[in-house]
């Protein structure tokens, strides 16, 4: 029995731009183009819009400083990472029904 495994590759984003992805091969062309900032194409199946549309997250990524190119290598900043690691703000404990506003009293 055969098992579909995600095998991480490295891809070539722009010239001299690395990174890891478990992205197939096939929708690379796309992954590139979105980095690149080019418009999706109408006819691309479901997989490589999403491509397409991760390549664009990358690149605004890298323009906002979440992301940087280290030896050739685009990763997160350390800020980004301690954002993705920080606990939640605090939550809420208590709920309050939507109804309670409307209660009124006849007294």
């Amino acid at each position: 029995m055969m098992k579909n495994r995600i095998v991480p590759r490295v891809v070539e984003l722009a010239e001299g731009v690395y990174i890891e992805t478990a992205i197939p091969r096939e929708n690379h062309a796309a992954l590139r183009s979105g980095f690149a900032g080019y418009p999706s194409n109408p006819r691309w199946t479901v997989r490589k819009y999403q491509a397409w549309k991760q390549g664009r997250q990358w690149r605004q990524a890298l323009k906002d400083g979440s992301m940087a190119v280290q030896e050739k290598r685009l990763v997160a900043t350390e800020t980004a990472l301690k954002m993705a690691i920080a606990p939640p703000e605090e939550e809420r404990t208590s709920w309050r029904s939507p109804l309670k506003k409307l209660a009124f009293s006849l007294n």
